[in-house]
């Protein structure tokens, strides 16, 4: 009786998994994909282009307020930001190509510890399904890529029953200037302390390890190779993080990034702007990790603008 209970409990687990792999496979947000028509769209010669990067710490950027600020003092000059959720540097240098046919003026490139994430070469003793399931359905809403399985399965039921008027989508917004990102209601809000400081306590450990083995990093150095030989110049910035995000981060995956950041200022003389902790205590987060795309936010969009300005004025 115990080995089909057993067995019961087993098929019941591996079947429920599957559908929800299935589905969450179906239903996932799709990255942004090479040859997208961003990048076969004609534009005026007379403007000069200016791209914003990164993953989702650059996509809250407030795009239309930069370009605003930018274009008062340079009306010939657009600012374009070309973040997506879950970009890295081995995702984005399958689009470096189209970009450098764009001949953009300056790229600000943003990455964060993340960015450079490599597996544990730890093994547990045991097999650990809830973290083996974490690792497999990445879910980019939320602060560590963690699953969060109300938002997944609300998504789920309103993209199924869409056609019915039951479950409307969810309210976004789109910027014009930004054309891979969507905001929705969670990336607009501001967190309270007690939402920040649970997430910060629940945040998956990153590990970078190797510098020199790091195939992220040797991307990054391949990319940044290939702007400045299509003589365009790049901006890194280090995009910022809530002090609670920061508390997590270990000293090695610290002293590790800051590695990154002195070898690529010193191999390419490549400009850094360090914003980790620049507004770690500000209220102004949507969570640990990511700014609110909020008006009492925009510091960080006018700093960005500030940055682009003093660049252009040189």
């Amino acid at each position: 009786m115990n080995k089909k209970i057993y067995a019961c409990i087993i098929f019941s687990f591996v079947v429920s998994f599957g559908l929800l792999l299935i589905v969450q496979n179906h239903f996932q947000e799709e990255s942004v994909p090479k040859g997208s028509e961003f990048y076969s769209q004609d534009f005026s010669s007379e403007n000069d282009l200016i791209f914003l990067i990164g993953s989702s710490n650059v996509g809250q950027l407030n795009t239309t307020l930069i370009h605003e600020k930018v274009s008062q003092k340079f009306p010939y000059h657009i600012v374009y930001n070309l973040a997506y959720n879950g970009d890295m540097p081995n995702e984005r240098i399958k689009t470096v190509d189209e970009i450098i046919k764009l001949n953009p003026k300056i790229i600000l490139y943003g990455i964060t510890h993340r960015d450079f994430e490599v597996e544990s070469k730890e093994k547990k003793p045991l097999f650990d399904p809830q973290q083996f399931f974490t690792d497999l359905i990445i879910n980019e809403i939320g602060i560590d890529n963690k699953i969060n399985p109300k938002v997944t399965t609300l998504e789920i039921i309103r993209k199924t029953f869409s056609d019915t008027g039951l479950f409307p989508p969810r309210e976004s917004i789109r910027l014009d200037n930004s054309p891979f990102f969507v905001f929705t209601s969670e990336q607009t809000t501001l967190a309270n302390e007690i939402e920040l400081k649970k997430q910060g306590n629940n945040q998956k450990p990153i590990n970078i390890g190797s510098i020199i083995e790091n195939k992220h990093v040797s991307d990054l150095n391949l990319i940044i190779e290939k702007f400045q030989k299509n003589k365009i110049d790049v901006i890194v910035i280090s995009t910022p993080l809530h002090q609670y995000s920061l508390d997590q981060i270990s000293l090695e995956t610290k002293a590790n990034f800051s590695g990154i950041l002195e070898k690529i200022r010193n191999i390419y003389d490549v400009k850094i702007y360090d914003f980790s902790d620049k507004y770690a205590s500000e209220d102004i987060w949507a969570n640990v990790s990511h700014v609110s795309y909020n008006k009492k936010s925009n510091i960080y969009s006018d700093d960005i603008a500030d940055i682009i300005i003093t660049e252009l004025d040189r």
